[in-house]
């Protein structure tokens, strides 16, 4: 199967960089997992699934997925797994779980979050069909195959890409002088209900006050930096392009900048301020606009570079160019959508690769919001910095865990 528009950036980007391009789903439920419920519920969504069941392999020219046919793996145990290997019978997905806990393990260079949410609450829901004998839910029992494998960004419009002109942004590991190490997680978990009042009170979101958040701790630490503190938020752009179902990557940014004159304002202001820029840049037409200079540049990189050493060598370089021009990225994909499965969902952690110096994801389901806060530096300096102000405004939080990543590494063909 052909590597698409959308994905082509990410799949060479990220072996050529030598990154591990996964992300770890974490699912506590209320009691502890039944293997062979599990093991079904994985099959059928193996079946709902058929374009995510192929192995990465490389010819001369390209990558490009083959036929796999063998079943996805069900692994007993927590351990950090790798993808596209015998472990995982070379599937870019696998499936773990461990007493009450449930893991999913995803290649990036597939699909991004919503497709990976989509994959994650159909096991959830036939186990909990399985498991606790839940109700039907419509939407996780249709499909539409083509829809889903179709890529707007194969068909979009092309266009010039502009000239690029960025700021180069306050990085921790370079300006702020902490050294840098493999990556460190931290899941801190917090009530749902006092944290979404407290967002509403300060006109924000969940996702951009953790964002104004971070910058503001960033800022109490390093009030004399040179350099702008400019981080950046995902955007879906999947309605923005028309294209709800797909599931390859469909990604935008919002990019934001902690400026002295934001810094100054009252955090209520400071959450206006946010949502407003959110608002702004999220428009379908600049979006949209957006996603035709990428897949632009996509097909002209594929068509004017025949070698795969080319292309993964331009390609590597697209996908670092964050370094240095962001300080930090939030991504929340919205609560959690199926409450009959929420019932039994007491955690929920999202761990992503890393790409970025540090990043935050926040989930939210079972009464509580989940933010997965991971660096690539030493010390614990920004996170307790970040916690001090929850503190501050009167937000409980507990810190569930910390230590290194368990994001699955990935065997490159």
């Amino acid at each position: 199967m052909k590597i698409t528009t959308g994905d082509t950036m990410h799949v060479y980007g990220a072996i050529g960089a030598g990154v591990d391009y996964a992300v770890r789903f974490k699912v506590r439920l209320k009691d502890k997992i039944d293997p062979d419920a599990l093991k079904s519920s994985v099959a059928s969504a193996s079946l709902r699934f058929p374009y995510f069941m192929g192995r990465l392999v490389s010819t001369v020219e390209s990558f490009e997925y083959a036929d796999n046919d063998l079943p996805i793996v069900v692994i007993n145990s927590d351990v950090r797994v790798i993808l596209n290997s015998a472990m995982t019978n070379y599937h870019v997905w696998a499936v773990s779980f461990l007493d009450d806990c449930i893991y999913l393990d995803f290649f990036h260079g597939i699909t991004d979050g919503t497709g990976m949410y989509r994959v994650l609450a159909t096991i959830l829901y036939h186990y909990c069909k399985n498991v606790y004998g839940i109700d039907a839910i419509p939407e996780l029992e249709a499909s539409d195959i083509e829809a889903e494998m179709a890529d707007p960004q194969d068909t979009i419009e092309e266009v010039p890409a502009p000239e690029a002109s960025y700021t180069p942004a306050f990085t921790l590991e370079t300006d702020g002088g902490l050294t840098k190490s493999s990556p460190v997680i931290w899941d801190v978990k917090i009530p749902e209900d006092a944290f979404i009042k407290f967002v509403r009170e300060n006109d924000s979101t969940p996702g951009t006050m953790v964002e104004l958040l971070m910058g503001k701790a960033i800022d109490s630490l390093y009030p004399d930096r040179s350099k702008p503190i400019i981080s950046s938020y995902v955007i879906n752009a999947r309605p923005m392009v028309g294209a709800e179902a797909t599931n390859h990557n469909c990604l935008g940014m919002s990019i934001f900048d902690y400026s002295p004159i934001v810094s100054s304002m009252p955090l209520s202001t400071q959450g206006t301020v946010y949502r407003g820029k959110t608002f702004v840049q999220s428009r379908e037409e600049q979006v949209a606009a957006g996603l035709a200079v990428n897949a632009s540049t996509v097909k002209g990189i594929m068509n004017s570079n025949p070698s795969l050493k080319a292309r993964k060598d331009i390609f590597t370089a697209m996908f670092n160019g964050g370094e240095g021009f962001i300080s930090y990225l939030v991504s929340y994909p919205g609560k959690w959508k199926y409450p009959t499965i929420g019932q039994y969902m007491k955690e929920f952690w999202t761990h992503p690769p890393c790409t970025f110096s540090l990043m935050v994801i926040l989930g939210a389901a079972g009464g509580n919001i989940s933010l997965s806060i991971q660096q690539r530096f030493t010390g614990s300096s920004v996170v307790d910095a970040f916690l001090s102000l929850l503190e501050e405004n009167g937000i409980a939080y507990e810190v569930i865990s910390s230590g290194a990543s368990d994001v699955a590494g990935f065997e490159a063909p």
